[in-house]
């Protein structure tokens, strides 16, 4: 293992010496943080001028993972978080795999394309919400594969930076469903619930059409709606709420000093870059985004299978029936990821 670490340094190392650190803005106002292929713990309260000191660190100090602070700070390098001079936070979201209820994602001990998939759902979901609810334009939301299981959003807008914990709360709340009445769409004569409303009252038509067509026909061209048909709505706030809400990390999104993984750096325990992607590139479909994230294809690594591989398909790879002890021939990229994740 020892020399496998060293190798997979090498590899990081050479990839640092040219990556493209242009996603990072306002670099100077972040503190940054670290953890390292040989040492417990992290680094942070570190901070850098410009590229070319970022860059020098990371060739020189070859780091498995790198983070960056959602806040802009006077002074990002002081230790005392108090002493820092928080300027902003950008609004981030996380939504990973590890924490979606579906069976693809569930029990999961490996990343799949499946699970992927699921995230990749409850990302579109976000950015309907954040595009149509809350008007944010289209080009103001950066999305990144985390280089795992799942998806980071950021909002760099100066309106959103000075949100305060509770405000962002209330936005958390909003996108879960949080207290979700479907009755609040209906006011005497006015039912805000039509497919061609923009925003949550055109994804309710949407759902409830797909749920009972009949009910959603006898919403419209009503003066006012009778008894029995607001029972029968009321009745369908259970399965709205599972399937129009968005399963982000409440945690990442309230903290005003989260680190959150750097843009086009390497994930230590997949070797996968973390890649800025579109909303057509989600709608490519995993395994475009995954062949985005992939660095490293030159050769194929020889290991040997700590345990039996739950999946045949690695990162898009067929790797076949894989017993534990099993030595098996792979891609340099799938190597490492079995390796890093502790299945070789």
């Amino acid at each position: 293992m020892p020399g496998f670490i060293e190798l997979v340094k090498v590899l990081f190392r050479n990839y640092y010496r040219g990556a493209d650190l242009s996603e990072v803005s306002d670099l100077g106002r972040r503190e940054f943080g670290f953890q390292f292929f040989d040492k417990e713990g992290m680094i942070r309260h570190v901070g850098f001028r410009n590229t070319d000191e970022l860059r020098h660190y990371l060739v020189s100090n070859t780091p498995a993972h790198v983070y960056y602070s959602s806040a802009l700070y006077n002074d990002p390098a002081n230790p005392d978080m108090d002493a820092k001079g928080w300027l902003g936070a950008d609004l981030i979201f996380d939504i990973d795999g590890d924490h979606l209820p579906t069976q693809s994602c569930q029990g999961a001990e490996l990343m799949t394309l499946e699970c992927l998939s699921d995230a990749t759902e409850e990302v579109n979901k976000l950015i309907d919400s954040l595009i149509e609810d809350f008007g944010l334009p289209d080009s103001s939301i950066k999305i990144f594969f985390s280089g795992h299981r799942g998806y980071h959003v950021h909002i760099e807008l100066p309106d959103v930076r000075g949100l305060t914990d509770e405000e962002r709360r209330e936005i958390i709340d909003y996108l879960l469903l949080r207290g979700f009445d479907i009755g609040r769409l209906i006011r005497g004569n006015t039912v805000l619930i039509d497919a061609r409303l923009r925003g949550i009252g055109g994804r309710l038509a949407s759902i409830i059409h797909e749920l009972d067509p009949d009910l959603l026909n006898s919403l419209s061209g009503r003066r006012r709606l009778g008894k029995y048909i607001i029972r029968k709505l009321n009745s369908l706030n259970p399965v709205i709420s599972e399937r129009l809400s968005t399963h982000i990390d409440e945690v990442v999104t309230m903290d005003l000093h989260r680190l959150i993984r750097m843009p086009n750096s390497l994930h230590g325990k997949t070797g996968l870059k973390v890649v800025r992607v579109s909303p057509s590139d989600l709608e490519r479909g995993v395994e475009y985004i995954v062949d985005k994230a992939i660095q490293f294809r030159r050769g194929s690594l020889t290991l040997r299978l700590t345990r039996k591989l739950p999946v045949r398909r690695v990162l898009g790879e067929d790797i076949g029936e894989g017993g534990e002890g099993s030595i098996i021939k792979v891609p340099t990229y799938v190597g490492i990821y079995l390796v890093m994740s502790g299945w070789g």
